[in-house]
């Protein structure tokens, strides 16, 4: 099985079927533009959406949509540079410096799993640069400090990252909480364009597949029996609902308060979910099988850490 039909497999085998059926079509000669057939040739569905999103909208995107796709491609190339220097990929070799003692603590799968979310993020890169996405702040491997202290030589306060494999991957659910609610948050502004939107939801899909994936990471790291919790108690927020272990830095404390902030929801669409829960349940599960939208300026303050360049 090839990487990309890993790929495929494992995120959703519905869109995997679609993506094959398309594929067939193009080799029995159906017609389509040289960008899409590129994309689904490569098996790259986020490829594939963005050159329909592209033909849709042809050259030019309303403001505030692109707004959205240029922040949107901001987070998918900090993600995708964070991974790639966890795996040691990175075309900065201080980057991967970073990791380097963290990275032999990782179990082979949880390598495995970290690789296949960071191609991923790859390909969410190349869609949003596909449908009209800019890199308005000029981002490189160089641009962020994964240690969370921006510009400063001094370690920040998620420096354990490099050397904790249960805290690198706490973290990394962190931030793709985050990117999950960021998602949500944005998706009203895309409504008028379904297309945008769809393939925008599309990633958001993806995104939460990448949080339970992590999740089960963290399990394969800590063990059952460990005290760091790999799915975290929203409730409440904190540190503790990241499953950061006890006696972290008030800045880490903060950023998980931040990134679950609101995610005690229990009410949707009018309906007090805590009521519907079978027996053993209680309002936790019921509202963490929910994410609630985080907005740009609550996005912001929790990612900007990381960012060496201000981003708004």
């Amino acid at each position: 099985m090839t990487n990309k039909e890993t790929i495929l497999g494992s995120i959703d085998p519905e869109i995997s079927e679609r993506l094959v059926s398309r594929r067939d079509a193009i080799r029995k000669g159906a017609s389509t533009s040289s960008m899409i057939a590129a994309g689904l040739a490569m098996g790259s569905v986020p490829v594939a959406l963005a050159a329909l999103s592209r033909q849709a909208f042809g050259q030019t995107l309303p403001a505030d949509i692109k707004g959205v796709l240029d922040f949107a491609l901001a987070l998918e190339i900090f993600e995708n540079e964070f991974y790639k220097a966890v795996l040691n990929k990175s075309s900065a070799p201080a980057q991967n410096a970073v990791f380097a003692t963290v990275r032999p603590m990782l179990p082979a799968a949880v390598v495995a799993s970290v690789e296949q979310i960071q191609r991923h993020e790859e390909d969410h890169v190349a869609f949003l640069l596909s449908a009209g996405a800019t890199n308005v702040f000029n981002l490189t491997a160089t641009s962020f400090n994964f240690t969370g202290n921006r510009g400063n030589t001094a370690p920040g306060p998620f420096a354990p990252a490099g050397s904790n494999a249960a805290f690198l991957l706490a973290v990394a659910q962190l931030a793709e909480d985050t990117g999950v609610r960021a998602y949500k948050g944005q998706a009203t502004i895309l409504k008028p364009r379904p297309d945008i939107l769809t393939a925008a939801l599309r990633i958001h899909s993806v995104e939460a597949r990448h949080a339970s994936k992590i999740r089960r990471a963290r399990r394969a790291v800590g063990g059952a029996t460990d005290v760091i919790r790999w799915s975290g108690t929203i409730r409440g927020g904190g540190a503790a609902a990241a499953g950061f272990p006890a006696g972290v830095s008030a800045e880490v404390t903060a950023a998980g308060a931040a990134v679950y902030a609101g995610e005690e929801t229990t009410t949707q669409l009018g309906v007090n979910i805590a009521t519907l829960v079978p027996s053993g349940g209680d309002a936790n599960s019921a509202s963490e099988a929910f994410d609630e939208p985080l907005t740009r300026a609550a996005v912001v303050a929790i990612v900007q850490p990381f960012f060496i360049p201000t981003i708004m």
